[in-house]
């Protein structure tokens, strides 16, 4: 007999809180690009944030024994998240705006229906309906040119490159860890695990490509170090945080969610803070993209 659950509102708040976090923390790349190159500030916030978590698991007992299958799960995703994901949208931030790389991103939940629907999970028409719809909506507000950094044409197609690199690699790494069942840990250890992974390999990365020695820590303005504090601990900490304890309590497609939402926020804080412009089409797209999110977060899941 199939049992219907719904959504708790500490889960309804929690996915709120992701939408907010995640929708302000391209804005903040944008501004630190100003001072940082882009791997640094990938790894860094990614180890500050990643060091936190892995004391809280191991002080707070929650730090439990992975056998090498899960291991190797915790491991690949953090290269996929972290060091593909976090890593190549902050490449596309030097000349992909904020709003358009958020749009970008929105992707996700269209990936992942495919992957789990390759899988063997076909979808429900109410998810494949509000997918579709969001992804209208993406393609809408994709369609601003007027979006583009100015000055930075032409590197546009490669700055969709990187991001094409990055939404791919970050739902390739939610999709196997769901579909390996191992996200049964305490978020904190999980969290850890992956940010240090992918930071760690994004340290090397930028050393080798000379970015670290370009540093000075001394002559960074009271505005990056503000700024890179909040993408750390809350950008990275609080929303990643959200993000893990989120995937094990829903499904990935509705999770991913976010990324219908995060484009929204990220446009309007864009145009507020950096007069990143705004296209008269926004209200369409974003009334769409809203449409997609109550569509897929409002469908009850079934369990045997």
């Amino acid at each position: 007999m199939n049992k219907k659950e719904s959504i708790s509102l500490v889960t309804i708040l929690a996915l709120g809180g992701l939408y907010l976090i995640w929708g302000s923390t391209f804005l903040s790349v944008r501004i630190l690009l100003e001072f940082l190159p882009p791997l640094v500030i990938s790894f860094s916030r990614n180890l500050v944030a990643g060091l936190l978590f892995l004391l809280w698991s191991i002080l707070g007992g929650h730090w439990k024994k992975l056998p090498a299958a899960h291991w190797k799960v915790h491991l690949s995703a953090g290269f996929l998240l972290i060091t593909l994901g976090n890593g190549f949208m902050a490449l596309a931030g030097q000349t992909i705006p904020s709003g358009l790389s958020s749009v970008f991103m929105a992707f996700g939940p269209l990936l992942l229906v495919v992957f789990f629907w390759i899988s063997g999970r076909k979808p429900s028409n109410r998810k494949l309906i509000g997918t579709l719809i969001g992804f209208v909506g993406i393609i809408l507000l994709a369609s601003q040119k007027n979006l583009a950094i100015p000055g930075k044409e032409i590197d546009f197609y490669r700055g969709m490159g990187f991001l094409l690199i990055a939404v791919v690699a970050w739902n390739l790494g939610v999709f196997y860890i769901q579909f390996t069942k191992a996200n049964t840990y305490h978020f904190t250890q999980v969290c850890g695990i992956q940010m240090l992974t992918g930071g760690l390999i994004l340290v090397a990365i930028a050393f080798f490509q000379g970015d670290i020695q370009k540093v000075s820590i001394a002559e960074l303005p009271i505005k990056a170090i503000g700024v890179f504090t909040y993408l750390a601990l809350i950008g990275s900490m609080v929303g990643f945080g959200l993000f893990g304890y989120l995937s094990k309590v829903l499904d990935a497609t509705l999770v991913s969610t976010y990324t219908y939402v995060n484009p929204i926020i990220a446009l309007f804080l864009g145009n507020l803070i950096l007069g990143e412009s705004l296209s008269s089409i926004l209200l369409l797209a974003s009334s769409l993209i809203l449409s997609a999110v109550l569509l897929i977060t409002t469908e009850k899941t079934s369990t045997k």
